[in-house]
């Protein structure tokens, strides 16, 4: 294995790094066959790519990123406000400040642009919310061609009674890899709230840690991976509950067809003196494809007393009860299929607040789910 593309991708020690992308390094090991060079921050986006994130409904408040460098031909910012404070350190490094008074969602917008040859880019960002409740959208798109790897590291601070909400929508050609990074930490009375919907790429891998630091903090996450082909998605979160009275609620599903592979590590550490602490995981998979796989990793460590937790995860197949019950209805085959791993996905994205987005969502995850195939 390439050491320094490890090293790049990684946290703790070397040990541990190795220990984090166990079920990954063969799609790890692909990837340092390439010689990557640096993407070019200033590569036009075409209509087509356009299209996937020009939305009416985050026009005025969307901020785009070429290749990890800020455009601002491609954004559109014209309807943030003071309340919105974006300082760029440099050109893939912006800091967000989101006050109390600003209206609406932000969009911001990751484009992975190919070059004549392999590129990288790595992005650094920095997200605080002092007070009221912020919306954001993180939308990850590429177009096919030459590899493209990508990087984004994000720290999140939620202060006192603050809240904010992420959703996450990673839809990439499988010519793109990307590893995201966050780490988060959520004061007194705060809330950190995550929806992610990970599809395509050649691999796609998501680190997120969050904090609990504050009394009655609490975190929620929702996400769905749905992968074919040679498709790899590897997800790893780790939420330390560190003070009295927080929650967490992390529910997760994962499809996979064909040849594709999946992982799934949650962890949850209720250190000691958080007592009164509500930890809640749940992680199901379905499996469409002799060929593919899924390997779920919950881990539930526990200092504290007066605890509330609870931890499962399942990989099985469809139900062929519910699959011939609406073939008796007269629905076909593939159609019944289809019907069932879309509501299984579509399921985690039931509570989310903004009705055209979770449609969106759901939309894109009608054409993208595997129809349940076994091919190679």
């Amino acid at each position: 294995m390439n050491a320094a593309l490890l090293d790049s991708y990684g946290t703790g020690d070397a040990r541990e790094r190795e220990e984090s992308w166990r079920y990954s390094k063969a799609a790890l090991r692909a990837l340092s066959q390439h010689d990557f060079i640096d993407a070019d921050a200033q590569a036009s986006v075409s209509a087509s790519l356009r299209a996937q994130f020009e939305w009416p409904q985050s026009t005025g408040r969307r901020l785009v990123f070429v290749n990890g460098a800020y455009s601002q031909t491609c954004s559109d910012a014209s309807l943030l406000d003071d309340a919105l404070m974006i300082e760029q350190a440099s050109d893939r490094r912006v800091v967000l400040t989101i006050g109390a008074a600003f209206d609406g969602v932000l969009h911001l917008v990751y484009a992975n642009v190919p070059g004549m040859q392999p590129s990288r880019w790595q992005a650094t960002s920095e997200i605080h919310v002092p007070a009221g409740n912020a919306s954001l959208i993180e939308q990850h798109v590429g177009e096919a061609g030459a590899d493209v790897l990508g990087a984004i590291m994000t720290d999140i601070h939620v202060s006192a009674r603050a809240a904010v909400h992420v959703t996450t929508l990673s839809d990439l050609p499988d010519s793109a890899s990307l590893y995201r990074r966050t780490q988060a930490t959520v004061d007194d009375d705060a809330c950190y709230a995550v929806a992610h919907a990970i599809l395509g790429g050649r691999l796609q891998r998501f680190d997120l840690g969050v904090e609990l630091v504050g009394a009655h903090s609490r975190f929620d996450s929702r996400g769905v991976f749905a992968l074919r082909g040679r498709q790899h998605a590897d997800v790893h979160l780790d939420v330390r509950h560190g003070a009295r009275d927080t929650a967490c609620d992390i529910v997760w599903r994962g499809v996979a067809d064909q040849r594709s592979r999946g992982i799934f590590h949650g962890a949850i550490t209720v250190a000691a003196g958080a007592d009164g602490a509500d930890a809640q995981l749940s992680n199901k998979n379905l499996l469409l494809s002799p060929h593919a796989e899924i390997d779920t990793q919950p881990v539930l460590e526990i200092y504290a007393d007066e605890v509330k937790a609870a931890h499962g995860a399942t990989v099985g197949q469809l139900d062929e009860r519910a699959l011939f019950y609406l073939r008796s209805r007269g629905l076909p085959l593939e159609a019944a299929r289809g019907l069932l791993i879309g509501a299984f996905c579509r399921s985690v994205f039931a509570g989310l607040a903004q009705t055209d987005l979770r449609e969106r969502i759901e939309a894109l995850l009608d054409t993208r789910i595997p129809a349940g195939g076994a091919g190679a």
